[in-house]
């Protein structure tokens, strides 16, 4: 917002040059040619401007396109992951558990509850997803379909 207010005073600032600098021009440069002119750089400033912006924005949705993907992937996979677990047995709970608090303490580490400040930091929820991980590699598969959902 400060940069907004930054740059509307700079251009209003600077119109407000212009017209007083009008009075001070000599006849010469109040011809037609050089209104001609002014009015192609001015079409110029405007054309380089709408593109910048138009970058911008660009920019910003494919930003916001790339985190909403990789949040879906991790939401996707967090409960594949859960789904597998799930299947292995009842001996995955303490697994189950670990994974379901890892998530909850990303999402209140990323999104905090009331727009209050971020308040944790990622090294924790790393940590949780060590803990989660060992417990995992952990477990002694007994059959063939264990096996297969531990690899």
């Amino acid at each position: 917002m400060a940069i907004s207010w930054i740059v509307f005073a700079c251009v209003f600032t600077g119109a407000l040059l212009g017209m007083f600098l009008r009075a001070t021009l000599p006849e010469p440069h109040l011809s037609a040619k050089s209104e001609d002119v002014l009015k192609m750089l001015v079409g110029l400033v405007g054309t380089m401007s709408a593109l910048v912006i138009g970058l911008l924005i660009a920019t910003a949705a494919s930003s916001y396109s790339t985190r909403r993907n990789e949040l879906m992937q991790a939401s996707a996979n967090a409960v594949l992951l859960d789904r597998a677990l799930a299947h292995y047995g009842p001996e995955t709970k303490e697994a189950r558990d670990l994974l379901r608090r890892a998530v909850v303490a990303t999402l209140h580490t990323a999104w905090p509850e009331n727009g209050a400040a971020r308040s944790g930091n990622f090294a924790a929820s790393a940590t949780s997803g060590e803990v989660l991980y060992d417990t995992i590699q952990q477990l002694e598969p007994r059959n063939d379909v264990q096996r297969s959902l531990k690899a």
